[in-house]
């Protein structure tokens, strides 16, 4: 192999990793919102856990690039100067799904977990419009609401009370049986959830991007320079 394809090998196996704790991260949320009340969309910790950093955009958007960059390193098919700058063009989604998991995951640690923001704590209350990423001033750091020993809990109105959001007021979307295990995520355990995974998915998010970086300048010079490959014992050079 060149060093462009051992190249390749390390960015396809950093990328596959990235991914997959980028999904992981995200679904941390998620089992923690079903676990406590034994359904989704119920009691979320924060709107940005359905907007879908990791899920979609460091996991789903990067495994185009993942796969190509991992058969390009190969001795097959995709081991070619084709399979080389195929790897670099997917990159380019990866790119785009790092910056959106980073993005949203800014976003998500300025305004903190629902019960710490201002107004209603249900999900009735979450924009999901891009319009609400395009101020960058509004990106507040300091973490206030980490100290806040004053966030809101939540409390049902009408015919429950689950520490959470109301069925009435909630979107009712049951997708899965309900399985309550008697669980409470108190506020302290709220606001470490949702610190830690945003804090994560912005770092994944942004090595996605500079990995995938690195590959785009490696199938570059694969694509330039041809790859390798043994036939029957004989090293040659591919174009």
């Amino acid at each position: 192999m060149t060093c462009t394809e051992n190249w390749s090998t390390c960015n396809g196996f950093f990328l596959l990793a990235l991914s997959l704790l980028a999904i992981i991260l995200n679904l941390t949320p998620l089992i923690a919102d079903y676990v406590e009340d034994g359904r989704l969309f119920y009691n979320s910790i924060s709107c940005y856990e359905w907007w879908l950093p990791g899920l979609f955009g460091g996991g789903l958007l990067v495994l185009p690039a993942v796969s190509m960059t991992l058969a390009a390193r190969k001795k097959g098919s995709c081991n070619s100067r084709c399979g080389m700058l195929s790897s670099s063009l997917l990159c380019v989604f990866s790119i785009i799904g790092g910056l959106y998991c980073t993005l949203i995951a800014l976003f998500a640690i300025s305004k903190g977990p629902l019960i710490c923001e201002k107004g209603s704590i249900t999900l009735d209350r979450c924009d999901y419009s891009l319009r609400n990423f395009s101020d960058f001033q509004s990106l507040n750091f300091d973490l206030v609401w980490y100290t806040n020993t004053s966030c809101s809990p939540k409390q049902i109105n009408d015919s429950v009370t689950v520490h959470g959001i109301s069925q009435k007021n909630s979107l009712d979307f049951n997708l899965v049986p309900d399985f309550d295990l008697n669980i409470t995520i108190d506020e302290d355990s709220q606001k470490l959830i949702h610190i830690a995974v945003y804090a994560s998915l912005a770092i994944v998010g942004l090595l996605e991007v500079v990995t995938s970086v690195s590959q785009i300048v490696a199938g570059l010079f694969g694509f330039l320079c041809g790859t390798s490959k043994r036939h029957k014992g004989q090293s040659q050079w591919r174009g």
